[in-house]
């Protein structure tokens, strides 16, 4: 009998990832470990799910019901069997994982419905080492690939790459399967790759989906905020030194922009949407001449680059709406505030991005990025003049009060913002 919360491990995996292999894989383990699967599909009885025992103590439960509800009830269900050592949720191909622990981060909430009886342990996402590389590259959207359900709205545009790159920063753990079909030196680089957009996250490479239980299953990874944290763009951006660490021979490195100076919006608008060879994913926020109330925030992933609003700039608001009972985001303002403390033209904004990407030229990106600046002569113009440059930019509705520059819950491209593809 099991009286401790049982560890789940959950498996993202975008699709051709053959998650499915690494389930198989485990639930016919030769380690003695009782298993308690929970997949996604048809049920052959038409059921809301079936469940299939199997030899050696383990069991899969198959569920017609994408919902969290239905999720949180299977998980409920098998930790109330008290006969299983882990469980395993294989997600939907298409589904933040983020959205599942926000969902079921039930640890720390006695009230919740599986307190005591289970608890978020491992983030695992698979790659597929055949396709990922093209899959990163492709500008494709779900729908252009018949992945979009018509009813979620929340998908429409969504493309490939976001959905990896949510997965790949929202992980623990890094499957990168049939590592076979690929070749050694596609591996490696897919490897640095990864590592680069998760440098926290552990690496596995397999065939078949053939891992060791010790690697996905009870490993204590995850951590929400330590795993929300672990993008790459954002702990380069946090001073991370080993994030930022990159060895010579390596291909895969970053590069940070920062800068106290407006951007002119018409020369950042022609400079987003140049190609950007070899650039993997770009992260951050700007500040433009002709925006100074709001900021902009900018998300690309290999052929996906948006853009929109981040929130209103501390230095743009009356100091009565100033936090006073928040030490930690009081101390943050004091940190990113430029000038004397009374002097409201810069304060905290600023242009801050950080570019991840193959064989990149710092020295042509700063460059590129400083000729989007305002000159000498157009700053000396003052705010009321840049209003009348050129913003070919879309307009930004935002909440006068709100705030996003809490980059540790910033992952996705915000509602409004406008996109296109490189």
């Amino acid at each position: 009998m099991n009286d401790t919360p049982l560890p789940v491990t959950v498996l993202s995996g975008f699709t051709g990832a053959d998650k499915a292999s690494l389930v198989d894989a485990l639930l016919a383990n030769a380690e003695g470990l009782r298993i308690g699967a929970v997949t996604y599909g048809e049920t052959a009885s038409g059921a809301d799910r079936d469940t299939t025992e199997l030899p050696n103590g383990c069991l899969r439960m198959t569920l017609a019901d994408p919902s969290m509800d239905a999720l949180e009830s299977a998980i409920a269900w098998l930790a109330q069997q008290q006969r299983f050592d882990a469980i395993v949720v294989e997600a939907p191909d298409l589904v933040d994982p983020m959205t599942i622990a926000e969902e079921l981060a039930f640890g720390d909430d006695d009230e919740a419905a599986l307190a005591g009886r289970a608890h978020l342990d491992t983030f695992v996402t698979v790659i597929d080492a055949t396709s990922f590389a093209r899959d990163y590259a492709s500008s494709d959207s779900l729908a252009e690939r018949g992945l979009a359900q018509a009813s979620h709205d929340d998908e429409d545009g969504k493309t490939v790459v976001e959905t990896l790159v949510e997965q790949i920063e929202f992980c623990d753990v890094i499957v990168i399967d049939k590592t076979d079909l690929a070749g050694a030196d596609e591996v490696r680089r897919i490897a640095r790759m990864l590592h680069a957009l998760n440098p926290r996250a552990v690496q596995v490479q397999t065939q078949a989906g053939e891992v060791r239980c010790a690697d996905v299953l009870n490993t204590g990874r995850f951590d929400f905020d330590a795993t929300v944290s672990a993008p790459g763009w954002l702990a380069i951006l946090d001073g991370d030194a080993s994030a930022s660490d990159e060895s010579e021979s390596s291909d895969v490195g970053h590069f940070v922009y920062r800068a106290r100076r407006p951007f002119h919006p018409e020369r950042l608008w022609n400079l987003l949407h140049r190609e950007w060879p070899g650039v993997l994913r770009a992260k951050g926020f700007f500040w433009l001449a002709t925006r100074s109330e709001v900021g902009g925030s900018l998300s690309q992933a290999g052929g996906t680059c948006r853009h929109g609003p981040a929130g209103v700039w501390w230095a743009a608001q009356d100091r009565s709406e100033w936090p006073t009972d928040d030490p930690e985001l009081e101390a943050e303002i004091v940190a990113e505030w430029y000038g004397d403390p009374d002097d409201n033209s810069i304060g905290d904004r600023r242009q801050e991005l950080v570019l991840i990407g193959l064989d990149l030229d710092r020295s042509a990106w700063q460059d590129s990025f400083d000729a989007c600046l305002l000159t000498d002569d157009e700053w000396a113009l003052g705010p009321d003049a840049w209003q009348r440059f050129a913003d070919p930019f879309p307009a930004w509705d935002i909440d006068e009060h709100d705030h996003d520059h809490d980059h540790d819950h910033d992952h996705g491209p915000d509602c409004d913002c406008d996109d296109h593809k490189h």
